[in-house]
């Protein structure tokens, strides 16, 4: 069975939130669509369960959003700041180098 990782897992539970605050539909309403307890759908949607593909795929129907919707709002976003994170930590670390090392950084 696939899963997000733990590191967006967060990021997925507060998206899924706001897109069901958006719909004007309580967790409870949600948790009936979805089949499950309104405990679960509080549990996906403050990252303390993990979601699988299929039930991520469930829940945007049931809101009716788009894999594009989710990658757009959660997926890009989080890469960016993965990738900012990694530019500046380069940068650190250039900056330590001696002139010599940097030539060979280039």
């Amino acid at each position: 069975m696939a899963y997000f990782s733990n590191e967006i897992n967060k990021d997925v539970g507060l998206y899924l939130r706001e897109i069901r605050k958006e719909k004007n539909l309580t967790g409870n309403e949600l948790a009936k669509i979805l089949k499950v307890s309104q405990q679960q759908v509080s549990r996906y949607e403050t990252g303390k369960t993990k979601l699988t593909f299929e039930m991520m795929d469930n829940i945007l129907t049931a809101l009716n959003k788009t894999w594009r919707d989710f990658f757009n709002n959660v997926i890009d976003k989080h890469d960016s700041e993965k990738l900012q994170r990694i530019v500046r930590n380069e940068s650190i670390y250039y900056s330590t180098l001696d002139k010599n090392s940097r030539k060979l950084w280039r």
